[in-house]
This record gives structure tokens, C-alpha cells and sequence, in this order.
């Protein structure tokens, strides 16, 4: 009987550890916007909708621009798997999703005076879309990101 406990407390154990290195699961109810497409090994680990109505100050340069915007507002938080081996660095990640936003004929537009977050814009079947790259720069880069999207 001993034996029999001992090998299910190590099965158990063995389960226990290998479910601690599982892939994450998207969190219930969000869903990758169809514009951008996430990072591969990513996984959503929060999302809301809400709509949006601000004014943006959007850095260019040396100039400022205060760009008013207001539509339907998707934010989305993705985080790198557990346990992966290799992640992005954060120019990798940077410039990875400025090429995803290109493949949708978006531009660059700006980006945030304080943070420097880039704001992206794209023209789409009639429609404008204004997205916000959100990361922690520098020490303070973990591989996670976020980004806002806005169809004005």
C-alpha cells in the first residue's frame, strides 16, 4: 500500500509540476483584434472594449500635435508563454509589430510625449483605425505588451 501512495503522490507531483509549465490560455472573452496579429507564443491575458472619446498629444519630431479622437476602443494585454525559451527583445517586439501594422497599410504617425509610445494610424475599407503600442521601455521591459485600437 505504501508503494501504491508513493507512486501516485509522485504522479501527482509529476502532474502538478509539468500543468506549472502549460501553455496560458487566452483570458475568457477576448479575442485578437483582426487587424494586428499577435506575437507568436504570446497569449491575451486581458482585454476590454469601452468606447473611446480624448484628445491625444502626438509627438512628430520636434512638434506636437493634439489629435481628437473618438470611436469604438479595443485594448488588449499580451504576455510571452511560460517557460519560453527565447523572447523578444523589446526593438524586436517594437519593430515586429510596426511591420504588422505596415502589412495593413498603417504608418506611423507619432508617438506619446511622456512614454514615447508609438501611435500607428491605418486607413481600411473606409475606415480609420488609431492604435497605441503600449511597453515598458528599457529596465523596465518584461516582454509584455498592450495596444489600444480605435476605429474613430
Amino acid at each position: 500500500m505504501k508503494r501504491v501512495s508513493a507512486v501516485v503522490m509522485t504522479m501527482l507531483f509529476g502532474l502538478l509540476s509539468a500543468s506549472l509549465y502549460a501553455a496560458e490560455k487566452d483570458a475568457v472573452g477576448c479575442k485578437d483584434h483582426p487587424l494586428i496579429p499577435r506575437m507568436q507564443d504570446y497569449y491575451i491575458v486581458g482585454c476590454s472594449n469601452a468606447l473611446a472619446n480624448f484628445d491625444a498629444d502626438i509627438a512628430n519630431g520636434k512638434n506636437t500635435e493634439t489629435v481628437h479622437i473618438e470611436g469604438n476602443s479595443m485594448a488588449l494585454l499580451y504576455s510571452p508563454q511560460p517557460g519560453l525559451k527565447s523572447k523578444l527583445s523589446e526593438p524586436q517586439l517594437r519593430s515586429d509589430f510596426e511591420n504588422a501594422v505596415k502589412k495593413q497599410g498603417g504608418r506611423l504617425f507619432g508617438a506619446t510625449p511622456g512614454q514615447k509610445w508609438p501611435i500607428y494610424k491605418i486607413v481600411k475599407d473606409g475606415k480609420e483605425f488609431w492604435i497605441v503600442l503600449m511597453v515598458n521601455s528599457g529596465k523596465y521591459f518584461t516582454g509584455s505588451y498592450g495596444y489600444r485600437i480605435i476605429e474613430k
